[in-house]
């Protein structure tokens, strides 16, 4: 890794520095607690502007929304946002897809703030959305569009900001669910402003349920040869404990300046398990004769005692089995020694693979928020670490015993450091310009040697090379809010990033909202964006046994160029009486797509799975997004969406995996507009042509819609409670090695919330 030149450090420090016009550490919270109402956004643009002025496409779920919609966690919450698809993936974490672009391209943030997190193609935000405590949620805004010109890499698809709660009046509320995944228990304490002073402190504990693929639980085992009889494999989820704890403290100078001290922590200790009839144990090479030989006596005695009309639930099966098996055996060994003479091949035998994780994470945030005259200004700095640690067992279901085969520890930290002012230059100018410097470490064994600090660390007596590498970016950015007559709104933009391994990166963006009355408007954007290869993509050396059915190796491409993207969109929105609607065309251009990389078929004859890092060439994404909703009366409304997607590989003209050409949703709503409200939602949520394919080449599109229903009933300001049932008509999918797209069954949930 190249460190950044010092005069180019000095330089973009000056500009923090003069953007921000004060010597103070501080929040870029953009006064996120000022903005709480559905009609405006912040992230957009880093300033209050209305929805409806806003260019891009944007959408707004608020703290009445979430509760609505009896949401335990912000996936759940985002589950009917319109063109965001958060399925879990597998059986394991999540994808968050904006407009069909991969999860990578997704920028997640709380407070506006980056968190540490994995950084791979499979496990990039997978676990982010459930690793927020959903009870410390304000609102989240959701920008469905390139936010590069702002935010910088990862931006390209879109940004999630997940805005937390402010400590303005005193208030304790406690929140409690269970249901099909997990069960809860959380709080929330605000001591209001108690003179200059304001405190919230929040936690919280949940359970992740286990929930099983396949018939894990269900596998049979004959008492006397110890062979297990089902050919089936099967996996559980991640599932145990989560915990959380959130504290806010906030100083008032005055009722125009604040300095603002976050802490968040978070720590989740789970495990998983998968199942296999006859597994491979790559960690003990044994006799390719010998198993042949035990597999070949095992049929034929099977066969001969089938014919006898003998089957394993008489009685006298297990007596005729041994006997015959003692006798072929040795036959079967003989014939197989001629054959294959001395080849090593894994071991095989029922096996019970355990997966263990502690994973913990930290995140500090010190800002100050200031206005002065035209200026609204903010600078801060945060720190966020990931630290993660997990291991790996066999269980050899014949005999009962443990092996300990692998472990990995990784860490991953973040440091930025950044400021920004808001120059409202005239009635129709306002400024925006900021800096940012942003550090990002990674170190563990998922590196091997490849990286800086190498040494080893052993547990239970298996030893693994680790190491650190790292990465510096620093950029500026600025941006105009110019309103020209009474119709039209043109923002342009521009954000220089300096990466110290890939050097200078331009992201510009026009957008712009024309009024073609007080209803209805039209909005286009235009902008480049890029990304990065993360850390992992770039150095990654991961050897990974018990994760799959033969070892997994990453590589790491430290010749990868980052991607580079032109997009562009159009719109129209309009509302009329009772009817709102919008529709928006998107296209978006991607070169240089990082991905995986196809396996090495030479490491598969060899019974390895090996894959590194390339730039795949050029992909276009395009599509249709619309949405319409109908207020009947103050009692009755629905929402309907449609969206349109064609994403392809340009170079080989093939679909890109894991999208739906066509998906919506219908929504029905009910509340009975009393003060304390009763709240139903009904809803349909569909995929035609969801495309799926794995490496062997094997493809499938799914077509297929689930239906859910929740209901929520506020007693008094103090009383609340909800439930909700998803996928009510129990759609789902056989997951297995060639149909590797599943869905979750028939899921609940019911919860109380109070407020004191």
């Amino acid at each position: 890794m190249r460190n950044l030149n010092k005069k180019k450090i000095a330089l973009l420090t000056a500009c923090v520095v003069s953007a921000v016009g004060h010597m103070a550490f501080a929040a870029e919270a953009d006064n996120y607690d000022e903005y709480s109402g559905a009609d405006y956004v912040v992230t957009a643009t880093k300033t209050q502007l209305e929805k409806k002025e806003v260019p891009q496409s944007v959408e707004v779920i608020t703290e009445q929304k979430i509760k609505e919609l009896g949401a335990y966690s912000v996936q759940d919450a985002l589950r009917l946002a319109n063109n965001i698809d958060v399925q879990d993936n597998g059986m394991t974490g999540n994808q968050v897809q904006m407009r069909g672009n991969s999860t990578m391209h997704t920028l997640i943030l709380v407070d506006g703030k980056r968190m540490a997190a994995e950084n791979t193609q499979s496990s990039k935000n997978a676990y982010e959305l459930k690793r927020i405590n959903i009870s410390d949620v304000e609102r989240i805004e959701i920008i469905r569009s390139n936010g590069s010109a702002l935010y910088g890499s990862d931006a390209i698809g879109g940004v999630i900001n997940i805005i937390t709660k402010k400590s303005t009046t005193p208030s304790i509320n406690v929140n409690m669910h269970t249901g099909t995944k997990d069960e809860a228990t959380s709080f929330m304490y605000s001591s209001g402003k108690q003179g200059k002073l304001s405190l919230k402190i929040g936690g919280g504990i949940e359970k992740v349920r286990k929930l099983d693929s396949g018939v894990y639980k269900n596998y049979s085992k004959n008492t006397t040869t110890g062979a297990v009889t089902s050919t089936d494999a099967s996996s559980t989820n991640m599932y145990g404990t989560r915990r959380f704890l959130n504290t806010g403290l906030s100083y008032a100078f005055d009722d125009n300046h604040s300095l603002d001290f976050d802490m968040n922590f978070m720590r989740e200790q789970l495990k998983s398990f998968s199942w296999s009839s006859m597994g491979s144990d790559y960690t003990n090479k044994g006799s390719m004769a010998v198993f042949v030989a035990k597999q070949a006596a095992a049929g034929a005695v099977s066969k001969a005692l089938a014919k006898k009309g003998l089957t394993s639930d008489m009685p006298a099966y297990a007596a005729a089995y041994e006997a015959m098996y003692n006798k072929m055996y040795p036959m079967m060994l003989a014939q197989m020694q001629q054959k294959y003479g001395d080849m090593a091949m894994p071991e095989k035998y029922p096996m019970l693979s355990s997966h263990f994780y502690d994973n913990t994470r930290s995140d500090y945030s010190l800002g100050y928020n200031g206005k002065d005259g035209k200026h609204d200004y903010n600078f801060r700095t945060y720190f966020s670490e990931l630290r993660k640690d997990n291991t790996s067992w066999y269980k050899n279901l014949n005999t009962n015993a443990d092996k300990f085969v692998d472990f990995d520890q990784n860490n991953y930290k973040q440091l930025v450091v950044e400021g920004k002012d808001s120059y409202k230059m005239d009635d129709n100018n306002t400024l925006t310009f900021g800096a940012e410097y942003k550090k990002d470490i990674m170190n563990g064994t998922h590196l091997k040697g490849r990286g800086s600090d190498l040494h080893d660390v052993i547990v239970n007596g298996k030893s693994k090379p680790s190491s650190e590498v790292s990465s510096e970016t620093a950029a500026v950015y600025l941006q105009n809010e110019w309103k020209i007559g009474d119709k039209l709104l043109l923002i342009p933009a521009v954000r220089i990033d300096h990466h110290d391994s890939f050097g200078t990166h331009t992201s510009p963006k026009l957008g712009a909202t024309y009024k073609l009355s007080e209803n209805a408007r039209v909005k286009a954007n235009w902008g480049k964006g890029y990304r990065a290869p993360t850390l992992y993509e770039l150095y990654s050396q991961m050897e990974k046994v018990g994760m799959a059915p033969m070892p997994v190796n990453v590589i790491g491409n430290p010749n990868l160029q980052p991607e580079e993207s032109t997009n562009f969109d159009f719109g129209f929105e309009a509302e009329k009486g009772k009817v709102n609607g919008k529709v928006t065309y998107y296209h978006n251009k991607i070169k240089n797509m990082i991905d995986g990389g196809d396996y090495d078929p030479d490491k598969l004859a060899q019974n390895i799975i090996w894959s590194e890092y390339i730039n795949r060439g050029e992909v276009e994404i395009k599509g249709l997004e619309s949405e319409i909703g109908y207020n009947f009366d103050e009692h009755w409304s629905v929402r309907g969406v449609y969206n349109y997607l064609d994403a392809k590989d340009l170079e080989t003209g093939d679909r890109l995996a894991y999208r739906a050409r066509h998906n919506g949703l219908i929504q029905l709503t009910y509340t009975d507009a009393k003060e304390n409200p009763l709240t139903v939602n009904l809803y349909n949520r569909y995929y035609f042509n969801y495309h799926q394919s794995n490496t062997d080449g094997y493809q499938q599109d799914y077509s297929y819609s689930t239906t859910g229903l929740t209901v929520s009933k506020q007693f008094n300001k103090n009383y609340r409670v909800y439930a909700g049932v998803d996928n009510i008509f129990n759609k789902s999918f056989l997951y297995d090695t060639y149909h590797t797209y599943s869905i979750d069954g028939r899921t609940w949930r019911v919860g109380a919330e109070m407020t004191f």
